[in-house]
């Protein structure tokens, strides 16, 4: 959505936002925009107020959002605390407090996380919130990881939410998905923490022929470590230990050699004169990068994809 009247502007700024107080103010012409493309349980948005100044506060979302300034100033404060952001530096909004924002020609990147779905995802990874998820800094926690956090939301904006054909994949939107989780958790400071009682002890070997079994029968679906866990009939944590014990590995990079295989298979079959192409092909087994895609099946089978297609 987009206008450039300032008062149609601030209705849908309301209309979007737990807003309390809004100022706006500034020469003409005056452009807004916002714009927000995912699912249920990840989206990109892009938020545009040019020209002039926006002053906001409002209440906590009901997501978790990490933002960062693509051009214009914002400064943000909360309990008492002012933190101003320029461009490049990916910053987390207060989950839990009220925040007041001012901002001068922003241009305004963000990544929200529906809630309720990242706290399912944290079981999976033996982790757990008390109390409920909530952030509890705003800034990254080191400049290489805002740096890989940054770079991943670009992967995740140009390769699966502006890319049809990988959206449509329910393989690719959920790798999306645990990825944006894993690296906000390793990104930002939050009140997770890990989960114990596991004694220690890896399961019997049983345990992990049951694991693989169901990553190859099912290597198509969307599972996770959940699932394959369930299938093997322990906890997550008690399945990792098994996988890095027995394997030296882990679930999910066996669940990514099984992939890369059904990915060899249909390569293998496919006929390039028919319009099967390599990056058509990755993406059906949930690989939405073809560059990663084809570095990772060249390791794994000692030749390039296209090489496998048009054999």
């Amino acid at each position: 959505m987009s206008t450039n009247d300032r008062e149609v502007a601030h209705a849908l700024i309301r209309k979007n936002y737990r807003i309390t107080r809004l100022e706006g103010e500034g020469p003409a012409p005056f452009t807004y925009s916002r714009a927000v493309s995912g699912e249920t349980r990840f989206a990109l948005c892009r938020f545009e107020y040019r020209r002039g100044r926006l002053l906001t506060e409002s209440d906590p979302a009901g997501f978790l959002v990490a933002g960062g300034v693509t051009a214009g100033r914002l400064s943000l404060t909360t309990r008492g605390h002012e933190l101003r952001f320029a461009p490049g530096t990916p910053f987390a909004f207060p989950s839990h407090d009220a925040k007041t924002m001012e901002s001068f020609d922003l241009v305004l990147g963000q990544v929200l996380l529906d809630r309720a779905a990242v706290e399912r995802e944290l079981g999976a990874m033996r982790l757990a919130a008390p109390g409920g998820l909530r952030s509890t800094a705003t800034e990254a926690v080191s400049t290489a990881l805002g740096r890989y956090w940054s770079d991943l939301v670009l992967h995740v904006h140009q390769n699966v939410v502006g890319n049809d054909a990988a959206m449509a994949s329910p393989l690719v939107r959920a790798s999306a998905f645990r990825s944006l989780v894993a690296a906000y958790l390793e990104t930002f400071e939050t009140n997770v923490v890990a989960l114990g009682g596991d004694d220690g002890q890896a399961p019997l070997p049983s345990t992990v022929r049951r694991a693989r079994e169901f990553i190859e029968q099912h290597a198509h679906d969307d599972i996770g470590v959940v699932e394959i866990a369930e299938a093997a009939r322990v906890t997550p944590r008690a399945l990792q230990l098994a996988f890095r014990r027995h394997l030296d590995s882990t679930p999910m990079a066996e669940l990514r050699r099984a992939r890369l295989r059904g990915a060899h298979g249909d390569l293998v079959m496919a006929d390039p004169t028919l319009g099967h192409t390599v990056a058509g092909i990755a993406l059906s087994w949930g690989f939405a990068h073809p560059g990663r895609f084809a570095a990772q099946y060249t390791v794994e089978f000692g030749r390039s994809p296209r090489d496998t297609l048009e054999a």
